[in-house]
């Protein structure tokens, strides 16, 4: 049986079916390869199989922001990196700036902090220079004696009024350092002021040596304590004192007035108690006699300063009632900080009127210059009569008479007949000065007042004046000598006042820094984070809008390649799952397979 011959079928070379098919393969394997990675868990192309490379944080990250798909070759360029670098670190400054906005605009840290150095710490550098200034910050103590000039006219009838002159001012330098401290256990640090003078007659208008005629004070001191002795004692202190022949005004030298000299009358136990010397301001040389006991602010910042205790008594007894006999005033050297934010009136305990006395804030003032501070001044009606301040009828209760607006009775604080008041009785009813001349009241000069320093507290610049007048009672002792003059007549005696002293370029330029310098850093911090929070987050938003852009444009990308892949590959590549399948060959136009 004859069969038909088939026709040949040419059949390739295997070097050149090989490379026919390579392609296909190459396209098989690619494909089959990235299905096996994804069934294994591989991420965005990274596989997790043994010897793979671990993804860095910076990959993971890319990826997540689309900016990174190795599995489509495409990777993030340096100014993407550069942006999600710069975003990292802006949200880290962003962080920090709005901690430090908060901090610096809405509590009181930055205050906080600097006063701080104010507390008064056992062995602190604040209280070492506390405890003995350096004498560049000594203060000035200014005296003005009250001169009797006609004195002896007006007893005698010859003349209408007592004049009197206003001799000064003397000036000293006052150096001040603390005695006997005790750092208690209650934050409280007790001492007694030690005070040392220098006169400085550059300063002055008169002398020490020059000669003044004044009241004799231990003469009228001595005139109530003999009167309410018993009769026994009485008649030979009385008598004693008739046979001192003193007068009732007498000649003495500036510095005996003020700084002491030997009397008669205060040798006498009952009167001097074992004194033999008098002077007006003989007690303020050398230690005190009074103790004080302030806060140092340890253990809260807001009670520095305050008075605890004067002679180691938490209240006064001179007064009547709790209110005038509180001593919740400030030492005059320094002031409670906090009570100064909100201008509120500060109390300063003034031993020298043996009670506390309110300053209220008048005006923001700038002094040597360029110095800011905060002007206090005392009330016009700080000594009034209690019918026209209702406060002051306390300081009247305890006393036989309530005087005229304008003077205190001190007599139980001083033992003695002493009226403190202010210079020239400023603010006084008129009647207590009607019968003299000379008595000019002046704000200006006569008023006390206080530059603090707006941070810390302390004064940079003021003056505190204080009057010291004695009251004249007609016994059986004065009552010849003091005929003409009136009973319960007030007899001016010195005013002082108490300033800063001469700074010099250097103390200047310390208050310049404390006051300007902490206030730039401040201002400087705070609008400071205020910008950098703007800023910082106005480039983040920057950042973020880049890098979502970016992501948009690679997402665009990837959409616009898959397509155009899956068009220009599509007829002639057939995908197949395994590696080992039959590869797929070329179909050609023109050749028949040969059927079985």
């Amino acid at each position: 049986m004859s069969h038909a011959k088939e026709p040949e079928m040419s059949m390739p070379s295997r070097q050149e079916s090989d490379r026919t098919a390579a392609p296909a393969i190459t396209k098989s394997l690619t494909l089959n390869s990235t299905r096996s990675r994804v069934g294994t868990g591989n991420l965005g192309g990274y596989g997790m199989t043994n010897g793979a490379e671990k993804p860095s944080v910076l990959h993971m990250i890319m990826e997540a922001l689309g900016l990174r798909n190795q599995a489509q070759n495409r990777e993030p360029t340096s100014k993407d990196i550069g942006t999600l670098i710069m975003l990292g670190v802006m949200f880290l400054l962003f962080v920090i700036s709005v901690t430090g906005f908060f901090v610096m605009w809405f509590t009181e840290y930055y205050n906080n902090t600097m006063l701080e150095n104010l507390i008064l710490a056992e062995n602190s550098d604040t209280a070492k220079s506390w405890l003995n200034p350096d004498p560049k910050y000594d203060t000035l103590l200014k005296a003005h004696i009250f001169h009797y000039p006609n004195i002896d006219d007006y007893l005698a009838g010859r003349a209408d009024k007592i004049k009197v002159v206003d001799l000064g001012p003397l000036t000293y330098q006052e150096h001040t350092v603390k005695d006997e401290v005790s750092f208690n256990k209650n934050f409280t640090v007790s001492f007694r002021d030690r005070k040392s003078y220098k006169f400085l007659p550059e300063k002055s208008s008169i002398g020490e040596h020059d000669v003044v005629r004044v009241p004799n004070v231990p003469l009228i001191s001595a005139a109530g304590p003999v009167k309410r002795m018993i009769a026994l004692e009485r008649i030979p202190v009385s008598f004693l004192i008739k046979q001192f022949n003193e007068p009732l005004f007498k000649n003495l030298t500036v510095f005996e007035y003020l700084w002491g000299y030997e009397d008669n009358i205060i040798k006498l136990k009952s009167l001097g108690r074992g004194r033999r010397r008098f002077g007006l301001l003989m007690s303020r040389n050398g230690t005190s006699v009074d103790s004080v006991q302030l806060n140092t602010g340890e253990d809260d910042i807001t009670k520095f300063s305050v008075i605890t205790q004067f002679n180691g008594m938490p209240q006064l007894n001179y007064w009547e009632g709790d209110e005038c006999n509180r001593i919740d005033g400030s030492e005059p050297s320094m002031f409670s900080p906090h009570l100064l934010q909100d201008r509120s009136t500060v109390n300063v305990f003034l031993q020298v009127l043996c009670r506390k006395v309110p300053l209220h804030f008048e005006k923001e003032v700038t002094i040597y210059n360029d110095i800011d501070a905060l002007r206090y001044r005392t009330p016009m009606d700080v000594f009034s009569h209690p019918s026209k301040n209702p406060a002051n009828q306390c300081y009247c209760q305890n006393t036989e008479l309530c005087l005229p607006s304008g003077v205190i009775n001190a007599t139980k604080c001083y033992d003695a007949p002493i009226f403190p008041s202010f210079p020239h009785f400023f603010t006084g009813d008129p009647v207590l000065y009607q019968d003299f001349e000379g008595i000019e009241p002046d704000a200006a000069v006569h008023q006390t007042y206080a530059d603090i320093h707006p941070r810390f507290g302390f004064p940079i610049s003021g003056a505190s004046r204080v009057q010291i007048n004695i009251m004249l009672d007609k016994t059986p002792i004065l009552r010849n000598q003091a005929d003409r003059l009136k009973n319960t007549t007030i007899l001016p005696l010195i005013w002082i006042e108490i300033t800063s002293g001469d700074f010099s370029e250097e103390v200047l330029h310390t208050l310049y820094l404390s006051t300007f310098g902490l206030n730039a850093i401040q201002q400087t911090l705070k609008y400071g984070t205020l910008l950098i929070s703007v800023t910082s987050f106005s480039l983040i938003v920057a950042g973020v809008y880049y890098l979502n852009s970016r992501r948009e444009e690679q997402l665009q990308e990837s959409k616009t390649s898959a397509e155009l892949e899956a068009l220009n590959g599509g007829e002639n590549i057939i995908v197949v799952h395994h590696m080992d399948m039959p590869v797929p060959l070329p179909v050609q136009e023109g050749i028949n397979h040969r059927g079985t």
